[in-house]
């Protein structure tokens, strides 16, 4: 069963995401990837993250998530000599979005955005100390 923090923090993704995308807040579930289903580009991305930051008054930036992403692993070690993601990346990737489901297989670095869900967008926000905005 969901908390009421929990709830109340996917409305206010759903809302933030709905408003910046100019879409009903009905086509946004847990599962919705704004990048892949809704047509986000990665600025639109970044809007969103800027104005949940504002809302929540926790500092989260594509830096906070590519680290969160990363795991610990530096450029190297997640990214191989031909820009796909690695094995060890790709654990990293998984774990972060808690879904071993998602499809990884030959995906860039590029490509990363267009894994991340409202799930997870939910769980940095949720998992993130408060700090300046």
């Amino acid at each position: 069963m969901e908390t009421m923090e929990s709830m109340e923090l996917f409305d206010m993704v759903q809302s933030t995401v709905a408003e910046v995308l100019d879409v009903e807040k009905e086509e946004i579930n847990e599962g919705t990837r704004p990048v892949v289903d809704l047509d986000a580009e990665s600025l639109d991305l970044l809007d969103i993250l800027f104005k949940l930051s504002r809302l929540t008054g926790k500092k989260i930036t594509m830096q906070v998530i590519q680290k969160d992403v990363r795991g610990g692993l530096t450029e190297d070690e997640f990214i191989d000599e031909d820009g796909y993601i690695t094995e060890e990346g790709v654990k990293k990737i998984k774990a972060a979005m808690g879904n071993d489901n998602i499809q990884t297989e030959n995906i860039t670095s590029k490509e990363v955005l267009k894994l991340i869900d409202i799930k997870y967008i939910m769980k940095i926000f949720r998992e993130t100390p408060a700090g300046e905005v």
